[in-house]
């Protein structure tokens, strides 16, 4: 029997992978024939790219085709767009050295910006200000067993231009550009600069003609430098705060020297604290008069590098500061620098922002970012998003705490923002009811309790997390009655307790949801939001107070939604 009406009707995705072979069998064999070659067209003449406008089209490129496959049997619908197509660009016509740009499948051309093309013919050894041949050519592959095909090959005279390698920028582990900066004033290769991170952060560095460098790529090569394609991103060892970071290009190796602290001696003495969101040491001054100051900055540090490992220990080293005060110089030893201070309150403030021009003057503090109200989870239930979360009660200690009903087979995660790109998971010797957090770069969660309704308490500023399973729900203080009242689970959402009474009289101090007939873990709150209970002086949540005494009444909490209402019932 033949089976070419029922082949006729799909798409032959296997034909790729079979088409050079055939089988013995009564079906009909198919083969992909060779295809027509792929002419390439476009530029043409000599190109000579300035640094006037980076941003201006440089050099477009199309070619034949439409990404069909040939079949022998033409009666066969064949795949659509079914190779896989590169852009090579290489110095030799021979190609033996090539950058390979992918193309989305069903595009035939490819404009090239003016900052681009210069960036990549950096990449490919050109020497700026002079002309040289340069040659392009469409690689196409069907599959991993059959070898590929080449276009024609176009030929164009480029003359790139000389892009200053002094500023690079800092990206996070997804390649979005951060606020910070290194530098290499030398143009030698050398870049280094101050940078404020949490433990364990992931980053890349960006040349300014889009070399990106992370590590190494192999396993135990934390602080080695790498930019070709297999690499990995950097990360930082575990101390947060502020680390003196050098990426040396040229020997493929960095290492970052963490700031342990600042002290200031001389006409000033004291300790520096470090804002990492500004990038800035500050303390604090009072002065009778408008002075000008001598002073010293020097603390200690702690070196990680290709020796030490992210793991350590790190080794100790002197850091301090000298030269001018508008463009101050780094090392293991300092000197005196002048400060012209104003009368009275203000700061006397390290701004290391720009790593070309390290300041220290007088200057308000730069304000602390607001914190998240919300800390947010995936994983108690599903993974689908980030329905559950839980509140912030102490912003000095960003510490949240809400309830949820955990049912969950491989662990969850918590994560700052609602979004995937940072997360947090359990720590080494972490238990399902409590342990330290660390980033979530690699594998691993928070290990899952059993299943049940369990009070949340995260403390984001140092890190921890501890569980307690919800036992018994139960109100005060209502009706200025400070006995405990029995609040019932709802069949329908565990995370829900309701209780019915009577209004007698007013409620001086408000209401307080006890767990576990425990006055140290209970939930206050006001306007309708409740909060986890951090001492005993946390107050009790209002509300009841409007409500018109003798009737009767249901009052509703939510520790998923860290809400409470009532209603007349």
């Amino acid at each position: 029997m033949k089976f070419n009406n029922i082949i006729r009707t799909v798409l032959l995705s296997g034909i790729v992978a079979f088409g050079l072979s055939s089988c013995d069998s009564d079906i009909d064999p198919v083969y992909v024939q060779p295809s027509d070659e792929v002419s390439l067209g476009g530029a043409s003449g000599d190109i000579v790219l300035t640094p006037d406008n980076p941003q201006a089209l440089a050099m477009t490129i199309y070619w034949s085709g439409d990404g069909k496959l040939a079949l022998s049997d033409t009666l066969l619908q064949a795949p659509v767009n079914a190779a896989d197509e590169t852009i090579q660009l290489s110095k030799d016509e021979s190609f033996s050295s090539t950058i390979d740009l992918s193309v989305e499948k069903g595009v035939r051309s490819h404009q090239f910006l003016c900052e681009e093309l210069n960036s990549l013919l950096g990449r490919l050894g050109y020497e700026t200000d002079e002309k040289a041949p340069l040659f392009i050519r469409i690689k196409s592959v069907l599959a991993a067993n059959l070898e590929p095909s080449y276009s024609s090959t176009l030929k164009v005279m480029v003359q790139p231009y000389r892009i200053r390698l002094i500023l690079g920028t800092v990206l996070d582990k997804d390649w979005n550009e951060t606020a910070m900066k290194l530098a290499s004033p030398d143009e030698n290769g050398i870049y280094q600069g101050f940078m404020g991170v949490n433990g364990w952060t992931n980053w890349w560095f960006r040349e300014a003609n889009n070399v990106v460098w992370g590590n190494l790529g192999e396993t135990g090569k934390t602080f080695y430098a790498s930019s070709a394609d297999d690499h990995w991103n950097f990360w930082f060892p575990d101390p947060a705060g502020c680390y003196y970071t050098t990426l040396n290009t040229q020997e493929g190796w960095w290492s970052g020297l963490h700031i342990d602290n600042l002290n200031v001696g001389g006409d000033l003495n004291g300790e520096m604290t470090y804002n990492m969101k500004a990038n800035q040491w500050i303390m604090p001054v009072n002065l009778p008069s408008a002075s000008t100051v001598t002073i010293t900055v020097t603390g200690k540090g702690s070196l990680y590098n290709k020796e030490t490992t992210d793991m350590g220990p790190a080794v100790a080293q002197n850091v301090a500061f000298g030269g001018n005060s508008e463009n101050l110089s780094f090392g293991e030893t300092g000197s005196t620098i002048t400060v012209n201070l104003p009368a009275g309150e203000t700061n006397l403030v390290l701004d290391l922002s720009d790593p070309m021009a390290l300041k220290i003057g007088t200057g308000e503090a730069a304000p602390e970012p607001e914190a998240e109200p919300r800390l947010y989870f995936s994983g108690v239930i599903n993974w689908d998003g980030f329905d559950d979360y839980i509140s912030l009660y102490d912003e000095g200690t960003l510490s949240y705490g809400g309830a949820h009903w955990i049912d969950s087979e491989w662990g969850y995660r918590a994560y700052p923002q609602p979004d995937w790109a940072t997360a947090y998971k359990a720590a080494e010797g972490a238990t399902p009811l409590s342990g330290s957090l660390i980033l979530a770069e690699s594998d691993g969660n928070i290990p899952a309790p059993e299943k049940g309704l369990y009070i949340m308490d995260f403390k984001m500023k140092e890190l921890t997390y501890q569980l307690t399973k919800v036992e018994t729900v139960t109100f005060t203080g209502l009706n200025d009655d400070w006995s405990e009242h029995p609040m019932v689970q709802s069949e329908d959402n565990p995370e829900v307790f309701i209780a019915e009474f009577v209004k007698e009289k007013e409620t001086p101090w408000g209401v307080k949801v006890l767990i576990n007939n425990d006055w140290s873990l209970f939930f206050g709150g006001g306007n309708g939001n409740l909060v986890l209970g951090h001492s005993d002086a946390t107050t009790g949540f209002d509300g009841d107070n409007a409500l018109t005494v003798g009737e009767t009444y249901i009052l509703r909490v939510d520790f998923g939604t860290q809400t409470y209402s009532y209603s007349l019932k």
